[in-house]
């Protein structure tokens, strides 16, 4: 009886070791919270998302990848996508759609190709945490942050057609992360080129010569790149 009570045992610490390195999200991860996402959060007049015109999300297809957990924890296969409005990652549990809570728990999570980190950033004299999607990596680290506002129905108006409540377009927004120091944001080449300190006059003939601007990735992650070379 003892024997057979140890093997017992044995087996369900195995089974329970197994589960914490190949498990998803929804089982490693079970002393966590959750929440369940439901209709009716986006505003003060509990209108249904699907009332809303426009979309919250960069993509709102949910897309199969992994996330790195701030403990190093990975788990994989978990259906993704991002919400700029509410800066949350949102995945599949079962016929559920859920968020992660506490954010922090997430350091970092790969799906589509992209990568969002969850870091600091300076925002209106203040520091904050955010999702980022990380478009390179290095001494200095280029990110980019999305957001869309949420724009309430428009009040009758005589000989006008009042607008739905709607989401506005997502808007990017690039940022530097130099080490761990939070991210800061930048909107012109002068911007820019004030991050980068004693390289200023380095950068600045750089952009000139190569013809590159802070507008689009492609040419950011040139600039950044050729930052983290010298």
């Amino acid at each position: 009886m003892k024997r057979s009570l140890f093997l017992i045992m044995m087996l369900n610490a195995l089974l329970g070791s197994l589960m914490a390195q190949n498990s998803p999200i929804i089982y490693s991860m079970e002393d966590l919270r959750f929440k369940k996402i439901r209709d009716g959060l986006y505003t003060s007049s509990n209108l249904r998302l699907s009332e809303i015109k426009g979309t919250p999300y960069v993509d709102e297809s949910f897309i199969s990848g992994k996330i790195i957990t701030s403990s190093g924890l990975t788990n994989t296969d978990i259906l993704l996508r991002y919400n700029a409005f509410t800066d949350d990652l949102e995945f599949k549990r079962g016929e559920d759609i859920c968020n992660i809570d506490p954010k922090s728990i997430v350091k970092r999570a790969e799906f589509g190709g992209a990568i969002y980190g969850y870091m600091s950033f300076h925002y209106g004299g203040k520091i904050l945490n955010g999702f980022f999607k990380i478009l390179m990596e290095g001494k200095a680290t280029l990110l980019a942050r999305y957001t869309v506002a949420f724009l309430d129905k428009e009040e009758i108006k005589p000989f006008a057609e009042p607008k739905p409540a709607r989401f506005d377009v997502v808007k990017k927004e690039y940022y530097l992360a130099f080490g761990n120091d939070p991210a800061k944001s930048f909107s012109s080449k002068k911007g820019l080129l004030e991050l980068f300190g004693e390289k200023k006059d380095e950068m600045e003939t750089f952009m000139s010569k190569n013809k590159l601007s802070v507008r689009g990735d492609e040419s950011m992650i040139k600039i950044v790149a050729h930052y983290n070379s010298l």
